[in-house]
């Protein structure tokens, strides 16, 4: 099974386990998956060196995993899931299972994220009329991902779901050069 599916498996699953949880906690739970998955996902962590490197069995790994989740007080929910992930030997797939669950808190909190591309840093004033307009436009709150993309010249690109707002002159030259070749 690829990463992908079994993120989503194990994150709908902490998702539905956490279904009375409030809003907070939600969120508390999502940025330590984040968190540790991010540290899983570094080169040479020593976390991911402990998680991943065979010479270390399932018990010395969630002895690791407990030590962590003891010195950052996580929520039972994290601490459950790291500690079956390791036990179904998935621990690999921490980081789907994260972005997976990030997903589905996004959902239950109605809000979305916008994969925002610019030629250059957008001024604080700037991102928050952008985000402000995509809010008005997609009707939920939106969390602002940017990203500097030189290859768009200048203007903004925005994506949400499959939804694109593009204001580049990159697309406006392509759009120019499709027409010329007609």
């Amino acid at each position: 099974m690829q990463d992908g599916a079994i993120g989503r498996r194990y994150a709908r699953a902490l998702s539905l386990a956490l279904e009375g949880a409030d809003q907070a906690t939600l969120q508390q739970v999502e940025a330590e998956l984040s968190a540790v998955a991010a540290l899983l996902s570094e080169k040479r962590g020593d976390l991911r060196e402990a998680m991943l490197n065979p010479s270390f069995g399932a018990n010395d790994r969630k002895a690791i995993l407990e030590k962590v989740a003891d010195a950052h007080n996580f929520q039972v929910g994290t601490r459950t899931l790291l500690l079956l992930l390791v036990d179904k030997d998935r621990i690999r797939s921490l980081p789907a299972v994260a972005e997976s669950f990030r997903d589905e808190v996004d959902a239950r909190t109605g809000r979305v994220r916008a994969h925002i591309a610019t030629a250059r840093p957008l001024d604080e004033g700037a991102l928050k009329a952008l985000v402000s307009a995509l809010e008005r436009k997609v009707g939920k709150a939106v969390i602002p991902e940017v990203e500097v993309a030189p290859e768009v010249i200048s203007g903004v690109q925005a994506r949400i779901g499959g939804l694109v707002f593009d204001a580049t002159v990159r697309s406006q030259l392509n759009r120019l050069q499709s027409e010329f070749m007609q």
